[in-house]
């Protein structure tokens, strides 16, 4: 057994869809609540299918001449800097397993929900649509922030958790 890169789990910033039945990757790749989210090779794939040899092995992802892997940045403001942020939910992600490093972010192998900022034009109308919705996102059981319309999340602010009664997560 190889010894992890980290002994705890690294932060960094990502974006997500936010669809009815939960949170996926821009690439419509679908993240399931309470399960980590493992990243496959999509370039190992195609050549295992050409019946070329493979670049390397499934479970050596991510690698450093590759492009696999669950991306993060290592701050918020790159995603505001390339607009990511308005793709979606933006928020905190905890990686973990391999990870490389790179001079904007990283690639891991593993990766799950640390706390989700919503945008304020992005929630559903009517109540019961938010309800429906936020239900989705409270099973990640990751903090949920609203968003300004630049992203923003106060930092004393308080979670969508503390403010929704407690029938709703049950």
């Amino acid at each position: 057994m190889k010894a992890p890169d980290y002994v705890s789990a690294i932060v960094g910033y990502r974006v997500w869809r936010w669809e009815a039945t939960g949170l996926q990757s821009l690439n419509g790749e679908p993240w399931f609540p309470n399960r980590p989210f493992v990243a496959s090779c999509r370039a190992l794939t195609l050549e295992t299918v050409v019946g070329a040899e493979a670049a390397h092995k499934m479970n050596d992802i991510p690698q450093a001449k590759c492009t696999c892997g669950v991306y993060a940045t290592k701050g918020l403001d790159h995603l505001r800097e390339t607009q990511y942020w308005r793709q979606g939910i933006h928020g905190k992600v905890n990686l973990w397993g391999t990870v490389v490093e790179h001079e904007l972010g990283w690639r891991a192998q593993c990766a799950y929900p640390k706390a989700l900022f919503l945008p304020r034009d992005g929630l559903p109308f009517s109540l019961a649509a938010i309800q429906s919705r936020l239900k989705t996102l409270i099973a990640y059981r990751a903090e949920i922030f609203v968003a300004d319309p630049n992203g923003n999340t106060s930092r004393y602010g308080r979670t969508i958790q503390d403010m929704i009664p407690q029938d709703w997560t049950t």
